[in-house]
């Protein structure tokens, strides 16, 4: 990685933290995980700032020391950088996972009640109408 580079693609950002790809991907749907910045409308690009505030939030979530998290994060970033390149999409740091499916669940159950409540209340709406009966 550029040792300047300030703003990283969905893949490297998952790199980054320790999360697998598809684990990001599912916390930008349910709108949790770390804030994106969009660079040219297409290609969704995060902050290596936001990304270390999405860590450092997780980790006092999670009541651990900032003396732990630094030697937590300086050990993945090692593990990292001795993988090639190519076999750096296939690992994750697990308490990250853990840690990440915590703030997934929470946000995602939040958000998918929303969505049956009201696909509940849609249908109660058109099973009511006199328009559905015709049908």
């Amino acid at each position: 990685m550029f040792p300047l580079k300030r703003m990283l693609p969905l893949r490297e950002a998952a790199e980054y933290v320790g999360i697998t790809l598809l684990r990001l991907r599912c916390l930008r749907l349910v709108r949790a995980g770390p804030h994106a910045a969009m660079r040219n409308g297409r290609e969704v690009m995060f902050r290596i700032e936001d990304l270390d505030d999405y860590v450092d939030r997780l980790y006092r979530r999670a009541n651990i020391s900032h003396a732990e998290q630094a030697r937590h994060r300086n050990a993945w970033r090692a593990r990292l950088a001795a993988l090639p390149v190519d076999a750096r999409g296939r690992i994750s740091d697990s308490f990250m996972q853990i840690l990440t499916r915590d703030d997934f669940l929470e946000t995602g159950a939040n958000r998918g009640f929303r969505v049956l409540f009201f696909g509940g209340l849609c249908l109660i709406f058109l099973s009511h109408t006199p328009l559905i009966w015709r049908l």
